[in-house]
């Protein structure tokens, strides 16, 4: 197994620093954390990847048609409800697994504990609070749609009051998207909250709203930043997908049967094309997922070194133990 790279978690960072922080961590650790991620996560990347690669597929091919054959539409509705069922289920476990593989890799590294790393020792660490790890994903994710579904309750009642469609435009765009990136910055520090520090789900969301309190807006900025820098990745990773599309649109002619419905039949190669592309797209746009994890667990320890200092109390401490050895063996001496 590679050598990671140390790495010091515990200081305060600016804006700059939290970005080249980022930067050098994954440079220093892209190794044992890849494949970390690859054997631990990769089996069900490469499930969701094909559930969403193939619904992608389907999607695309339902904008081709130039009519709308209902019965056979109707025919797929239960291959269709399967896969998004298939595609939820992966996700949620994809999901924790990314989060669960880069936040206990972090806290390993922050206890020194890199120095024997093994993808078999980081999956031990993370089977034994497995569940935790879900609940985590889950969580954050339930979070997330009960704050949405109170934006859109919200806009449906004022909707029916006003009896007009411009309240609703002004709720959603002044009020709902503020606060939906609101609880987006301040659930960030959620899952870093639960895996170091161990607090329960109530625990961590209360302390999450503390750490942000005051630090909103240059969370804010740093996260967009990353952001910027993930999605043009995810970008590239698509421009193989659309690429075999644009070619197949351009070289393949509809045949004499598969224009029935309207839809071109590109033909075995450009389907497996398809399907391969779609598979690395999806799954890359999930594990470079990795990126925003780090990003909040640095931003947390930045947090917690600005408004505690523990870091600084640790390297104080270790200074005056240091310092007691020193006297111990001075006055050994003089004996």
């Amino acid at each position: 197994m590679a050598i990671s790279q140390p790495f010091e978690f515990r200081r305060v960072r600016d804006f700059g620093q939290a970005l080249s922080g980022l930067i050098e961590f994954l440079r220093g650790n892209w190794k044992n954390l890849g494949k970390s991620l690859v054997f631990i996560a990769g089996p069900l990347l490469l499930i969701f990847g094909v559930a969403g690669g193939t619904l992608r597929n389907e999607a695309f091919s339902l904008f081709q048609r130039t009519t709308f054959d209902v019965s056979n539409f109707s025919e797929n509705i239960p291959l269709i409800l399967v896969e998004v069922v298939i595609l939820f289920v992966t996700y949620f476990l994809a999901g924790a697994s990314v989060l669960a593989v880069t936040n206990e890799y972090i806290l390993m590294s922050v206890n020194d504990e890199m120095e024997n790393f093994s993808v078999s020792l980081l999956w031990g660490k993370i089977s034994t609070r497995i569940g935790s790890h879900l609940a985590t994903f889950v969580a954050v994710n339930g979070l997330l749609v009960c704050v949405g579904m109170g934006i859109a309750l919200s806009a449906g009642i004022l909707s029916f009051v006003v009896g007009s469609g411009v309240g609703v435009i002004v709720l959603v765009i002044f009020i709902g998207m503020p606060l939906m990136v609101y609880f987006l910055v301040v659930l960030s520090l959620f899952p870093s909250l639960r895996v170091i520090e161990n607090l329960g789900i109530s625990d961590a969301i209360r302390r999450s709203f503390f750490l942000m309190k005051n630090f909103f807006l240059a969370s804010l900025g740093l996260y967009i930043v990353t952001f910027i820098i993930q999605f043009a990745l995810e970008l590239v990773c698509t421009i193989p997908f659309y690429i075999f599309n644009i070619i197949a649109t351009i070289t393949t002619l509809p045949e004499a049967g598969g224009s029935a419905s309207g839809v071109a039949d590109y033909g075995p190669i450009f389907t497996i094309a398809f399907t391969a592309t779609g598979v690395f797209s999806v799954a890359a746009g999930l594990l470079l997922n990795t990126m925003a994890a780090s990003v909040h667990t640095l931003q947390y320890f930045n947090l917690v070194e600005r408004k505690e200092g523990v870091g600084m109390m640790a390297k104080l401490d270790l200074l005056g133990k240091q310092e007691e050895v020193t006297d111990n063996d001075e006055h050994v001496e003089g004996y």
